[in-house]
């Protein structure tokens, strides 16, 4: 026997959120490759939306900036490291690559400005999605999420501003979860355990 259950419904167990309450939750997990935005009520989805952003694309628009402004290509495991660095520091960050000029190897000192201006235009199609979710939630739902605000999630939601920025974008306050990387591996682990939320799984091939 196959139980499914929908990753956002997880990732609200994981934030200690009871999903099986009549309100409705706000839901925003920042992934490698994809963004999740999703609205929750009574253990369900009601509205839900999968945008192709994510920490890949920050570490992308890293590079780009990066060989943009210096002429220095860099793999992405040294844009990563410097959007990491941004995250843990709040400072620039040392990077080595090849310039595109020679072709030799160089190094260069990348500002934090640099890095958190590369990747406005990512955060900014995420609070854009955001807002059509909002655009589209039942009127009773949307009270709910006013009050709560907005869940974020997610391994690369951690990245520097993003909680600040969805504040700014939307007009809600931000709850940043403790455990975005493994948040819905903890939400499964509930289910599993509580005989309460086993409701919120269903078998494999049958429709909610």
């Amino acid at each position: 026997k196959i139980m499914r259950v929908e990753k956002a419904v997880a990732d609200g167990l994981g934030l200690d959120i009871d999903v099986k309450n009549a309100q409705g939750i706000l839901v925003v997990n920042v992934g490698f490759h994809t963004t999740e935005i999703s609205i929750l009520s009574l253990g369900g989805i009601v509205l839900s939306k999968l945008i192709k952003i994510g920490g890949q694309k920050f570490d992308e628009s890293i590079k780009n900036a990066i060989r943009k402004e210096y002429s220095l290509i860099v793999g992405n495991k040294t844009a990563e490291s410097v959007k990491i660095s941004l995250e843990e520091a709040g400072k620039g960050a040392i990077v080595y690559g090849r310039d595109i000029v020679t072709g030799l190897p160089m190094e260069k000192e990348i500002p934090t400005d640099l890095v958190s201006e590369s990747m406005l235009e990512n955060f900014n199609v995420i609070i854009d999605n955001i807002r059509v979710i909002l655009e589209r939630t039942p009127p009773e739902l949307s009270a709910d999420i006013f009050r709560r605000g907005i869940y974020l999630t997610g391994g690369a939601s951690q990245v520097n501003h993003l909680a600040e920025l969805l504040a700014k974008g939307t007009g809600l306050k931000v709850n940043v979860s403790e455990n975005p990387v493994s948040g819905v591996a903890l939400g499964l682990a509930k289910i599993i355990k509580d005989d309460n939320y086993k409701s919120v799984a269903y078998l494999e091939g049958m429709s909610r």
